[in-house]
């Protein structure tokens, strides 16, 4: 079983659902003493904060592959799934969008809603794309950066904006 929570609005919790689920198929802490997989190492399942990346290590993913093999005749690996609603992939940047553009959304209020009033630096506008997958964090006078909070995921970025990078929990990654 896994707990985590999400707001729906910044999106918190996927971060704690890609962990729990690793866990779920498998998937061991990082904490050993093996090179590449200590939690100095900030993988997927080094940490139980929002701090690591995406990433499993090279341990989770033999480990994730270990519990395959040893389940891999039971009947939930070859049945086909039927979805209960139909699922259009939409990406939290998208379903953000149009309330960023429009000024209803500030990103760092929703994720330090704790800390009022804390918003999005006067030098930040929704319509840039992040090289950095960060926005800049003021208080509401001066323009004097006091945190940064992450892009919504899937938002691209990148230098030139290429069409195959998006932020991911914070990092500006790859896709196809």
């Amino acid at each position: 079983m896994g707990v985590f929570y999400d707001d729906g609005l910044s999106f918190p919790g996927v971060h704690a659902l890609s962990r729990e689920l690793a866990f779920l198929i498998g998937a061991k802490r990082d904490n050993r003493k093996i090179q590449g997989c200590e939690t100095k190492d900030r993988y997927l399942t080094a940490t139980l904060d929002d701090s690591s990346s995406f990433r499993l290590s090279w341990c989770a993913e033999d480990a994730v592959y270990d519990f395959f093999l040893n389940k891999s005749s039971d009947n939930c690996w070859s049945d086909t799934p039927t979805p209960i609603i139909k699922n259009n992939w939409t990406l939290p940047s998208k379903y953000l969008e149009d309330s960023l553009n429009k000024g209803r959304v500030d990103l760092c209020t929703a994720h330090r809603f704790y800390l009022q009033p804390i918003v999005s630096c006067k030098n930040y506008s929704s319509h840039q794309r992040s090289q950095s997958c960060r926005v800049s964090c003021c208080e509401e006078g001066p323009n004097d950066v006091v945190d940064n909070v992450m892009e919504p995921d899937g938002r691209a970025c990148g230098l030139f904006r290429y069409k195959n990078k998006m932020c991911i929990h914070g990092e500006c990654l790859d896709f196809s």
